[in-house]
């Protein structure tokens, strides 16, 4: 009887966490269909940056594209170093994905 009870339990739980895994898909697409807009946005923005400096400047497009693309490096960069040193302050030297040997 007991063993019954348990498969019927085990069932019933494989059936709910199935019901789940079209929601998680749903929400990875949304998810990666915001980021993509999101990165077509900045490109934009970035396009029109671009082309605003080097028509106000009147400097050549290959010097305009390089200065903006050092300053959106120094930027990253600056933003790369501030969340890497809240992910140590929050996991430790190690962090979270580390390989432990």
């Amino acid at each position: 009887m007991a063993a019954i009870v348990m498969r019927q339990n085990a069932k019933v739980t494989w059936l709910t966490g199935r019901v789940g895994v079209p929601a998680q898909a749903r929400g990875t697409v949304q998810r990666a269909m915001a980021y993509a807009a999101t990165a077509v946005l900045v490109c934009a923005v970035g396009a029109a940056l671009l082309q605003l400096v080097a028509e106000i400047l009147s400097v050549p497009a290959p010097i305009a594209v390089t200065a903006l693309t050092l300053i959106a490096v120094r930027a990253l960069n600056s933003l790369r170093r501030h969340i890497r040193t809240q992910a140590r302050h929050r996991y430790g030297a190690e962090g979270p994905h580390s390989v432990q040997h």
